[in-house]
């Protein structure tokens, strides 16, 4: 079986490299973009299993990239990630199509679970 390949879209570098330490570390392969614009070269350019995305991005948000992602690809499993427990900007990020968010801080074993029933849906429309 194929490693599955996560794209973490961040604009801070130590979230992207605690994603980057703990996915490897559970066996996925990884990929990192700094914003939603990158983010979205780097999702055209490589398949992705699941995208997990910061929506307060500067450039493009994460709310524009999971709209642009869907357009290309509506099966797509994205998770947002959100510092400031927004529960409006959740919900909203939900009806335009995510698949689940993190509140920062979040706790390893959640990102776990969420990406693990992630990876599930994204198999069964595979």
């Amino acid at each position: 079986m194929a490693l599955s390949r996560i794209l973490v879209v961040d604009d801070e570098e130590s979230i992207r490299e605690f994603f980057q330490i703990m996915l490897k570390r559970e066996g996925y392969e990884v990929l990192t973009a700094s914003n939603g614009r990158e983010g979205f070269e780097v999702f055209k350019k490589n398949p992705v299993d699941v995208i997990i995305s910061d929506i307060q991005m500067p450039e493009m948000s994460g709310m524009d990239l999971l709209q642009k992602v869907k357009e290309a690809d509506p099966e797509m499993v994205m998770i947002m990630v959100t510092a400031f427990g927004s529960t409006d900007t959740a919900v909203e990020a939900m009806k335009l199509g995510a698949y689940d968010y993190l509140q920062k801080p979040f706790k390893i074993d959640e990102v776990k679970i969420i990406l693990k029933q992630a990876l599930e849906k994204r198999s069964l429309k595979l």
